[in-house]
């Protein structure tokens, strides 16, 4: 694991066509750009002892990679003398565990060969992660797709086309995930694939947690 300071992670984005959308430009979400919909959700499944096998599987479904970069939504780790729960402690011992540094500002890039310490991070981001700061992108080294952990017990898959997310649904469909068939809360819209789409041009997963309020 190396850690990457927040503008090598900015500068090394930008040069693989990854920023913050700029359709929504306070709520730092990243995505391919220039931005498309392009871009499917699965919700966590309900026990958490399939959540390993379940991001292994999403990670196994994009293009080859030999690295891959973990931003935090905030641009900032928690720093783990600012825990007040059980719940924010052991996330502290989990991302320690992997390597991360207490309250780092940045990036943090994994290779290939640790795959265990990525999805141990990525677990913890969707066990405890309660707020849009706690949100974590993966981006491979190629960055022709990308993943986000959702405080909404969801996560996100953007891909550059739709033939390449059509790909990677039937992948994870393989893998026995399905794609939800209803959004996993009031705050999501309806996008436009799901089936019974009653908003047939709206952009995918646009909640409050995106937009501003």
């Amino acid at each position: 694991m190396e850690a990457v300071s927040g503008e090598e992670f900015r500068r090394w984005a930008a040069v693989n066509g990854v920023g913050v959308d700029p359709r929504y430009p306070d709520a730092g979400r990243l995505c391919t750009l220039p931005p498309s919909d392009h871009a499917r959700f699965w919700v966590v499944p309900p026990h958490p002892v399939r959540w390993p096998h379940f991001v292994a599987s999403l990670l196994g479904g994009l293009d080859e990679w030999d690295t891959g970069l973990l931003w935090p939504r905030s641009g900032s780790w928690p720093q783990s003398a600012h825990s007040q729960s059980y719940h924010e402690g052991v996330r502290g011992v989990v991302l320690r565990g992997a390597g991360i540094p207490d309250g780092w500002a940045g990036a943090v890039r994994f290779e290939r060969d640790e795959g265990d310490a990525l999805i141990a991070v990525l677990f913890a981001a969707m066990m405890f992660g309660w707020n849009e700061s706690d949100d974590l992108f993966f981006i491979p080294d190629h960055a022709r797709q990308l993943l986000q952990t959702d405080h909404h017990d969801v996560i996100h898959a953007r891909c550059r086309s739709e033939d390449r997310v059509r790909e990677l649904v039937a992948d994870m469909a393989a893998e026995g995930y399905e794609l939800p068939t209803e959004p996993p809360d009031w705050t999501f819209k309806r996008p436009a694939w799901m089936v019974g789409s009653a908003e047939p041009h709206a952009a995918p997963d646009r909640g409050p947690d995106y937009v501003p309020e």
